[in-house]
C-alpha cells in the first residue's frame, strides 16, 4: 500500500527538468524558488501552466486559420479564356 501512495508523487526527471527550465526561462522564476515549492503547489502550478499553454496554442491555431482564410479570399480570380480571334488583314495602298 505504501508503494502505491508513493508512486502517486513520482514524476519523471526529464519532465521535471523541462518544466523547471520553462518556469525559469518564461516565467522568470529562480531555481531555488521552484525547488522550495511543496509538491501539491508544484503540481497545481504545472497543471495550470499546461491549461494555459493549450489555450494559447488553440488561439494561435485559430488566428492562423483566420489569416489563411483572409489570404485565400484575396487571391485574384482567373481570367476567363478569350476565344481565338482572327486579326483583320490590313493592306496598305501602293504609292
Amino acid at each position: 500500500m505504501a508503494s502505491k501512495v508513493f508512486s502517486l508523487f513520482q514524476i519523471s526527471l526529464e519532465n521535471y527538468f523541462k518544466t523547471k527550465f520553462y518556469l525559469g526561462i518564461h516565467l522568470r522564476m529562480q531555481p531555488s524558488e521552484i525547488e522550495n515549492m511543496y509538491y501539491y503547489e508544484y503540481w497545481y502550478y504545472v497543471k495550470n501552466l499546461q491549461e494555459h499553454l493549450k489555450e494559447r496554442n488553440k488561439q494561435n491555431k485559430d488566428q492562423q486559420e483566420q489569416a489563411n482564410e483572409r489570404t485565400n479570399s484575396f487571391k485574384t480570380p482567373k481570367m476567363p479564356k478569350v476565344p481565338n480571334l482572327k486579326t483583320p488583314s490590313l493592306k496598305m495602298p501602293k504609292l
